[in-house]
């Protein structure tokens, strides 16, 4: 019986049919869960879960996660105990962990909201670990316990019973199990007593320093009666988070403030005028709070409270109150009876009316308040230079508070760093009022004021806006504001509108009748046409409005396109605007920039419709060399229906682009189907058509063989009669007789259009494609001898590293060609007159001398950088220097004997080897110290060092200038307190840390000087490593000088 039978038997709790059935196969790994799972998933009865254990099934079979059928259920919502004590019975590892976070099945019991005592009872008596911690955050069973809003008092009581460790942390947070249950809404005060009085530390903190008492205060059912049970019992109510907030904090804090609370803990002794990290009092979080109560503000002032204490920036309580969408008008009218200083500014220069003007549910009579205490109407923030009047015309549009306001006296043309008025604010809210428009422009606000870097007009605004009306528009417009303004890209306000995605044909309607030049264009040439033609929600009434009105039709942007091709290019765009404006005689073989017409534009998008219709009415003919392209377009993408389409159109299928590819080769290109492949090449495709790199599609085939994930296109290729020797018929010895001293620029100039399909398939390793080239007579030889380069070393090079059998293909077709040794280990080598030999170098002589020439021409580095390149492993490297040496005789030491190359090399490697471990010895990251941005950032540290041990002298560091002060080195390092086994080492760190600062003969007569300074300002005993280094110094000094003399 398949597996998805007795799914839907076991789904049924059928009984009498599982009966039927004698065994149950094995496990299927496609089966989501194992049965045994699932049949607990679905709750079946105990009887369901007997019957599938007696046919003998995996009783520990685990799912991806590692959760046994245990797991699953202690996690099922209707938990049965029955079910539980059958698995363990049978056998189940009952300490089973689940792979994610190392859960046990104790773990999940003691989560499940419908958990029983004797549940827990059973799972202990059983042999569960108790004490075992998940990988997640190290918690506990009594910790998700303590978790569980449904838990019960004697379920945490058994555990404590138990042994569980009650002190148990956290890994992430260090939170204990009375953490976990003060969190808990519904926990009682029995579990907190009876986690304290079972030992736990009530004053444990979190990672966050957070106690018992801040998490009591942070829940959303919180309790006086925990709280005041935690503070009796002694945790220390003064205790601060992370960011300095007591429990009074947290409390103000809490939706669920409770006054009660608030007083109990002030006369408990908590500091009230504590502040956080922000500077905030308990009063700031109270005035934030949207749930807070008049009694509470007047408590607490009442208890001394600072009521002018500020935040960090600079914000009072009154600031906090008027950002409150829950304020009262009490709470405001008593701080500012209290004395709190109503024209305070943030740091941004905001006063409180600045934040009450941005609250969406504050109240007039508020802001009435504000301005009859005497607060600043006119004040302006420091950074936008805003009054409250844009505030309110941008965040919080009301009527009556901006009659108010300007009532009161405020400045209501006042400008914004950027020129905007509070009507340009209006205009461009979501929220736009016709009625605040109308009020703003009768007061007199400036109706053309222009901002600063645009130079956009609320005419330019509105257009702009999604929500704009007609009647705002005619409203501005009746009122003289200059309805071609332009921005600074040259924009008027029939350009914005017609971009607008809720585009309105009766604005633009009005624009044009009150004279707007409908022929503006931008600074890219784009008229209202081009962008009505690009917005997605466009509609032929309007493309009609604006024709009809004489717009021009066949206006050009800079890219050289016109509304067609914009048009083609808009997903949304319809036939019927496509027709309409090819019907009002727009230019249909108009050229954008890059030569493509609407035409092929048509094509990329794929809309065989509008193709049809522009052939209809006179596109060029698509056999033309333009359109031509569109089929390369198209052969690239693998969309057979439309080649055939293209095709079927009288598409000229060998047509050629400007590289000379045709579409067979870009089909290859761009590794199109084999059924593309085939079709192009049925219909008459030039298969061996060569492209202007001279290239065949069997050459692109090849190179890109390597993404191929079959070996079909070259293949097919091969079949139907490629030639794969695309230069046969070239002059191998057309450059035989050159002169030897030829210019060496010659062999480096890359000729990659003469190089045949052989090379690009050896390049990439493909045994399939080089065996095919190779039976079918392909040209091995990618050039004749006149064009060897050194590149071509490296192509047999890669002929060698493929394997045995290719090397076997290659010599079963030129026999005694390669004549290899092959070592056991499967790696091939071969000497240098087998190179020699294989580049006829011993047949042409001239060719071998212009290669030693170009070495001859190059440093020393640069021949070392291309013998390696050229031999990369796979030779005798030193054999073949000595041979090449004894080919070329040229100067001593031109090529490098690998023991000599790497000879300094090692000693330098030796010498940083011996300083990084000294650095390690020390403290220091060897990694960092090996750069030069390292060494220079060592000096900044000293002279943290030198400032935080307040030593006086003079260490002025100038890496400009190139000075370092080298005691502070001396210092750091207490250089003072190693032994002379350490001279060497530290003399190696003093030049490793001098010698690309200074001059090769400056660095001693720099270091002798710094080290008698050091001597001096240390005050140093006698044959001290300072005087030993001073020795070696002025010895090293004495040499250079005495050489200087003589060289003199």
């Amino acid at each position: 019986m398949s597996f998805k039978k007795i799914y839907k038997i076991i789904e049924e709790n059928d009984i009498e049919q599982l009966k039927e059935i004698k065994t149950i196969p094995e496990q299927e790994n496609k089966n989501p869960l194992p049965i045994l799972h699932f049949a607990i998933s679905k709750q079946v009865s105990k009887e369901m879960i007997e019957l599938l254990l007696s046919k003998r099934i995996n009783t520990n079979s685990k799912t991806n996660q590692n959760e046994t059928a245990l797991h699953y259920a202690c996690k099922n919502k209707n938990i049965s105990f029955e079910i539980i004590k059958l698995l363990i019975e049978k056998g189940i590892d009952i300490n089973s962990k689940t792979n994610s976070w190392n859960e046990t099945a104790l773990h999940y019991a003691c989560k499940n909201k419908n958990i029983s005592l004797e549940i827990i009872k059973l799972l202990i008596e059983k042999g569960i670990n108790i004490n075992s911690e998940t990988s997640y955050n190290n918690g506990t069973a009594l910790h998700y316990a303590c978790k569980n809003p449904n838990i019960s008092f004697d379920i945490i009581k058994l555990l404590i019973e138990k042994g569980i460790d009650i002190n148990s942390k956290t890994i992430y947070k260090y939170e204990t199990a009375l953490h976990y249950a003060c969190k808990n809404k519904n926990i009682s005060i029995e579990i907190i007593k009876l986690l304290i009085e079972n030992g736990i530390d009530i004053n444990s903190e979190t990672k966050d320093n957070e106690t018992a008492l801040h998490f009591a205060c942070k829940n959303k059912n919180i309790s006086l009666e925990i709280i005041k049970f935690l503070i009796e019992k002694g945790i220390d109510i003064n205790s601060k988070t992370k960011y300095n907030g007591t429990a009074l904090h947290i409390v103000c804090q809490n939706k669920n403030i409770s006054f009660e609370i608030i007083k109990f803990l002030i006369e408990k002794g908590i500091d009230i005028n504590s502040k956080t990290n922000n500077n905030e009092t308990v009063l700031h979080y109270a005035c934030q709070n949207t749930n807070i109560s008049l009694e509470i503000i007047k408590f607490l002032i009442s208890k001394g409270i600072d009521i002018n204490s500020k935040t960090n920036n600079n914000e009072t309580v009154l600031h906090y109150a008027c950002q409150n969408t829950n304020i009262s008008l009490e709470i405001i009218k008593l701080l500012i009876e209290k004395g709190i200083d109503i024209n305070s500014k943030t740091n941004n220069n905001e006063t409180a009316l600045h934040y009450a003007c941005q609250n969406k549910n504050i109240s007039l009579e508020i802001i009435k308040l504000l301005i009859e205490k005497g607060i600043d109407i006119n004040s302006k923030t420091k950074y936008r230079n805003e009054n409250v009047l844009h505030f309110v015309c941008q965040k919080n549009i009301s009527l009556e508070i901006i009659k108010l306001l300007i009532e009161k006296g405020i400045n209501i043309n006042a400008k914004t760093n950027n020129n905007e008025t509070a009507l340009h604010f209006i205009c461009q809210n979501k929220n736009i009022s016709l009625e605040i428009i109308k009020l703003l422009i009768e007061k007199g606000i400036n109706i053309n004021s222009k901002t600063k870097y645009k130079y956009e007009t609320v005419l330019h605004y509105a257009c702009q806006n999604p929500n704009i009306s007609l009647e705002i528009i005619k409203l501005l417009i009746e009122k003289g504001i200059d309805i071609n303004s332009k921005t600074n890209n040259n924009e008027t306000a029939l350009h914005i509108v017609c971009q607008n995605k809720n585009i309105s044909f009766e604005i633009i309607k009005l624009l044009i009748e009150k004279g707007i030049d409908i022929d503006a264009k931008r600074k890219t040439n784009e008229t209202a046409l081009h962008i009505a033609c690009q917005n997605p929600n466009i509609s032929i009434e309007i493309i009609k409005l604006l024709i009809e009105n004489g717009i021009d039709i066949n206006s050009k942007i800079n890219s050289n396109e016109n509304a067609l091709h914009l048009a083609y290019q808009n997903p949304n765009i319809s036939l019927e605007i496509i027709k309409y404006l090819i019907s009002k005689g727009i230019d249909i073989e108009a050229k954008r920039n890059n030569n493509e017409t609407a035409l092929y534009i048509a094509c990329e998008k794929k809309s065989k419709e509008i193709v049809e219709f522009l052939i209809s009415k006179g596109a060029k003919n698509i056999k033309d060399e333009t359109i031509g392209e569109t089929l390369h377009l198209v052969s690239g993408d693998n969309s057979l229906e439309w080649i055939k389409f293209l095709i079927s159109k009288g598409m000229n299928i060998n047509s050629k682009n400007r590289f000379e590819k045709t579409p067979l080769y870009i089909a290859c290109e761009n590794k199109s189907s084999i059924e593309v492949i085939k079709f192009l090449v049925e219909n008459g495709a030039d298969i061996n058509s060569k492209t202007d790199q001279n290239h065949t599609p069997l050459h692109v085939s090849s190179m890109l063989i390597q993404d191929f994930s079959s070996f079909e296109t070259p293949i097919l290729l091969k079949q139907i009669g490629t030639k794969s020797n695309t230069n046969e018929n070239e002059n191998e010895n057309e450059y035989e007789n050159e002169n030897e001293n030829e210019n060496e620029n010659e062999y480096e100039n890359e000729n990659e259009n003469k190089r045949f399909p052989f090379y690009f398939s050896i390049t990439n390793k493909k045994r399939n494609i080089i065996k095919l080239l190779l039976m079918n007579d392909a040209n091995i030889y990618d050039l004749p001898d006149s064009q060897i380069k050194i590149e071509f070393i490296k192509l047999f090079s890669k002929i060698y590293s493929i394997n045995q059998d290719l090397n076997n293909l290659l010599k079963s077709n030129e026999d005694n060609l390669f004549d290899l040794e092959i070592e056991s280990n499967n790696n091939f080598k071969f000497k240098v007159h087998k190179l020699i030999l294989l580049t006829r170098f011993n047949n042409n002589q001239s060719i071998l001398q212009k290669f030693i020439n170009i070495c001859k021409s190059k440093t020393k580095e640069e021949v070392q950088i291309i013998l390696n390149f050229i031999y990369s492993g796979f030779f005798d490297y030193d054999k073949i220097i000595e041979n090449l040496n004894e080919i070329s005789n040229p100067k001593q030491g031109l090529f490098q004997t690998k023991e000599n190359k790497y000879k300094e090399e090692e000693k330098e490697k030796e010498k940083e080897k011996q300083i990084e471990e000294f650095f390690k010895e020390i403290g220091f990251d060897s990694n960092w110290i090996k750069t030069k941005k390292g060494r220079k950032g060592i000096l900044k540290d000293f002279q943290k060092l030198y400032e935080e041990n307040e030593i006086k002298k003079d260490f002025t560091i100038i890496i400009e200038e190139k000075e370092i002060k080298v005691h502070k080195l001396i210092l750091f390092l207490r250089i003072h307190d190693y032994s002379e086994k350490s001279f060497e080492t530290i003399q190696q760190l003093i030049y490793f840390l001098y010698h690309d600062e200074f001059e090769e003969n400056k660095i001693n007569e720099k270091i002798i000087e710094e080290l008698e300074d050091i001597k001096d300002f240390y005050q140093l005993n006698q044959n001290s490593i300072i005087d030993l280094l001073l020795i070696e110094e002025k010895k090293k000094r004495n040499e250079h000088l005495n050489q200087n003399k003589n060289q003199n």
